[in-house]
């Protein structure tokens, strides 16, 4: 850069479109090390800035810092909200010196670095799901030797039961308000799997399906609307949409296959399912109308898909031999990465942004 600012002529010579310039500084205040960062980004054919901003934290949240810049220069140069500060919980897996199958609840940054595991791995965990405005998180444990719904509140550590109900308590769900979550219950219906909703706040439940066919894996619309869901009712397991109350149930897919797992972008214009199709498995996106389905991945198991909070990139679990890894995936169908985990890892969900 020159004192004036760049040169773009120059920069247009080597087909640079966006230009980031920057600086940090190690500054003190008050006996505490700080990080200050100035950076500007440019558009290098408008010749002009298209974002200025200054940043000053302690020195300890440099990682944080990086990721919020990121997010600030995503925005500016796609017009979206970016997905770079966020967590991703998951379950750690392992494998004890008496060969038992031991699964941990545990959270990390989205780019895998601060991985932390939230229980010890002495009662199986599934499922965890993250509060789409706060950093919680409900999952299943069988900490009692029965299946029940707790709620992890990361800043605090605390953690309380939210579903203690007869039978199985499964597949739990917040809606986009963070007050409500879905479910799957065997609760007084012969062992049935049926989907309720309930308030939070008051532990008040509703029962939404009433069907002898297994309902499953609810995901509400990013409005609170409508919820997608997974029945066999038809035959064989598809996905269906009701109105959030339950009513105006309609199946949503009809290929060949077997359909689980549905989550309904925060987007609100694709839904994300596993598509079992001549015994290979498929992480598939399909729009709430039914049309346009696409399968973005193929291989022996894919499972477990979770949406970025911007509805861009997917995560999803992947089984590799006797091994089992994280994944992403855009929802282009380019870009496949692993993600790296000091064990194996299932069952991940994204967190939204972190303020």
């Amino acid at each position: 850069l020159k004192a004036n600012g760049p040169v773009f002529s120059e920069w247009r010579l080597i087909n640079i479109e966006a230009l980031l310039a920057g600086n940090i500084e190690m500054i003190e205040k008050d006996g505490i090390p700080r990080v200050k960062v100035e950076f500007r980004v440019f558009d290098v054919h408008g010749e002009k800035q298209l974002i200025g901003r200054r940043y000053t934290v302690d020195a300890r949240y440099w990682r944080h810092l990086a990721h919020r810049i990121a997010d600030d220069m995503y925005t500016t140069l796609t017009g979206e909200k970016g997905y770079f500060t966020t967590r991703i919980v998951f379950i750690g897996e392992e494998t004890s010196v008496e060969g038992k199958r031991i699964k941990k609840l545990c959270v990390m940054d989205q780019d895998a670095h601060n991985p932390q595991c939230l229980t010890d791995g002495s009662h199986l965990v599934l499922t965890p799901r993250f509060n789409p405005l706060l950093q919680k998180i409900i999952y299943m444990s069988y900490a009692n030797g029965t299946p029940r719904l707790y709620l992890h509140d990361l800043p605090t550590g605390k953690q309380e039961i939210v579903g203690d109900f007869e039978g199985l308590n499964s597949s739990p769900r917040f809606a986009p308000d963070g007050k409500t979550i879905a479910m799957t219950l065997t609760k007084g219906h012969a062992g049935n799997p049926e989907i309720y909703n309930m308030d939070l706040r008051t532990k008040k439940l509703r029962r939404l399906t009433f069907h002898r066919g297994i309902d499953t894996s609810p995901s509400y619309s990013p409005d609170g609307r409508k919820i997608v869901f997974n029945s066999n009712r038809g035959g064989s397991p598809n996905l269906y949409i009701m109105e959030s109350d339950g009513n105006r149930v309609k199946r949503l897919t009809y290929g060949e296959g077997r359909y689980y797992a549905p989550v309904w972008s925060p987007r609100g214009d694709l839904i994300a399912f596993v598509k079992e199709l001549n015994g290979r498995f498929h992480i598939g996106v399909i729009d709430p109308e039914g049309e346009e389905e696409r399968l973005l991945t193929d291989s022996y198991m894919d499972e477990s898909p979770s949406w970025s909070p911007n509805g861009r990139v997917i995560i999803f679990s992947r089984q590799l031999g006797d091994k089992v890894r994280l994944y992403s995936i855009d929802i282009t169908g380019y870009n496949e990465t692993q993600i790296p985990t000091p064990g194996d890892a299932s069952d991940p969900a994204w967190s939204p942004l972190l303020q």
